[in-house]
């Protein structure tokens, strides 16, 4: 009787975060249909503490790795070409690329909650940037989406 008390304890304590968690979508794309090439759809995403993201590629040369995660929060990489899940657990801004397509302004930004690190992000890519060579202008318009 004991553990029945303490099982439905835990889960009524632990049913309302799973019921509002929320899992978004971003497509890792060669190309769209405006002409846009290397892209991250959305490229700027605001999500909710406990939340996941599904990266799905179009083709086997795409994946997402944190690039700027706020302090204590884990990296992520997700593998090449395939289709992953990740949840985002620390309140923050996290800058991701697409590791092959990094040069080619293939980046993203999700933010979870309060950007408690927008002034990390801003500075990391001002030296991050010099890496990159295509489409420099359309991720500082995405970094600055970023909200505090």
């Amino acid at each position: 009787m004991k553990r029945l008390i303490i099982t439905l304890v835990l889960f009524l304590t632990l049913m309302p975060s799973l019921l509002v968690a929320k899992e978004h979508q971003v497509k890792m794309l060669t190309g769209d249909a405006s002409g846009q090439t290397m892209i991250m759809e959305p490229a700027f995403l605001k999500i909710a503490l406990g939340d996941t993201v599904r990266f799905i590629p179009s083709d086997a040369s795409h994946n997402a790795q944190s690039l700027v995660s706020p302090k204590g929060a884990s990296a992520f990489s997700t593998p090449m070409g395939k289709t992953a899940v990740v949840e985002f657990k620390q309140e923050g801004a996290y800058l991701y690329k697409c590791l092959p397509h990094f040069a080619l302004g293939m980046l993203g930004v999700i933010q979870v909650g309060k950007a408690v690190n927008i002034d990390d992000v801003k500075a990391q890519w001002q030296t991050l940037q010099t890496g990159v060579v295509m489409n420099k202008d359309r991720v500082a318009a995405t970094i600055a989406k970023i909200e505090n």
